[in-house]
C-alpha cells in the first residue's frame, strides 16, 4: 500500500494486479469500514480525512488493451513516463480532492477476468467504461460486454461515463460516434445519465482529457 499528495489531492494505491477471485470484497470491506488497519506513517491522519469526505465508488471496466490503466495512471500521477502494465486482476485507487473521495476500482479486461466483473458491481456509484476508439474491429465486443453489465439491476440509475480513449490514433472514432456504436444514443436519462469524453494516449507526460475525466467524476 502506498499513498501521497499529488497536485493538491491525495491518492492511495491499495492493491495492484491482485487476484480477482475472493479478494475483491475483502479489500472493499477494508476500504469502506477501515477496520484493523495497520498504522503506516501518516495513514491515520489520511484515513480521517477520507472518512470525513463524500465518498463515491467508481467501477472502471473495458476490454483488454482499451487503456484503462493508463487513463487512471494519468489521474494518479502528474506525469506518466512509461505505459503501465496491463491489469491481470484488479487495481484499487483512492483519489481525494477537496471534500470528495473517489474509490476507484479498475478490473482487468481479459476474457478470463470478465466473468468476475459482476462480483464488483455492488454499491457502484459511477460506471466508467473505457473503449479503444481506434480498434473498430472490437467495438461490437465492447458493446456486448457493456450491455451485459447494464442488464444487472444493481446498475439501474447509475451514471455511465464512456471514455473514448486513444483519440490521437489514426482511424479513431470521435466520442459521439463511440456513443452510437455502443448503443447509448437512446438511453433514457431516467435510467442512466450518460457522459462521453475523449482521451488521448499519454505521451511524454502530456495528458489530454484525463483532468476532464477526474473533474467529471467529482461532480457526478
Amino acid at each position: 500500500m502506498s499513498f501521497g499528495k499529488i497536485a493538491g489531492k491525495v491518492a492511495i494505491l491499495l492493491a495492484g494486479g491482485a487476484t480477482v477471485a475472493g479478494i475483491g470484497y475483502v479489500t472493499y470491506n477494508y476500504l469502506k469500514l477501515r477496520k484493523d488497519a495497520q498504522e503506516d506513517e501518516g495513514f491515520e491522519e489520511l484515513s480521517k480525512t477520507i472518512e470525513e469526505s463524500k465518498e463515491k465508488r467508481v467501477l472502471v471496466l473495458g476490454l483488454d488493451n482499451a487503456g484503462k490503466s493508463a487513463v487512471l495512471a494519468c489521474m494518479e500521477n502528474n506525469e506518466l513516463q512509461s505505459a503501465p502494465k496491463p491489469t491481470e486482476g484488479f487495481n484499487v485507487m483512492c483519489v481525494q480532492k477537496n471534500d470528495t473521495t473517489l474509490n476507484i476500482w479498475e478490473i482487468g479486461g481479459d476474457p478470463s477476468v470478465r466473468k468476475y466483473w459482476h462480483n464488483f458491481i455492488q454499491d457502484t456509484d459511477i460506471l466508467v467504461f473505457v473503449v479503444d476508439s481506434a480498434d473498430t474491429k472490437r467495438h461490437p465486443e465492447a458493446y456486448d460486454e457493456l450491455h451485459i453489465q447494464l442488464g444487472d439491476e444493481r446498475l439501474k440509475h447509475v451514471p455511465i461515463v464512456i471514455v473514448a480513449n486513444k483519440q490521437d490514433l489514426a482511424g479513431a472514432l470521435k466520442p459521439h460516434e463511440i456513443q452510437t456504436v455502443l448503443g447509448l444514443d437512446f438511453f433514457s436519462p431516467k435510467d442512466h445519465k450518460v457522459q462521453v469524453i475523449g482521451t488521448e494516449t499519454p505521451l511524454e507526460g502530456i495528458k489530454k482529457g484525463h483532468e476532464h475525466l477526474e473533474n467529471l467524476l467529482m461532480k457526478l
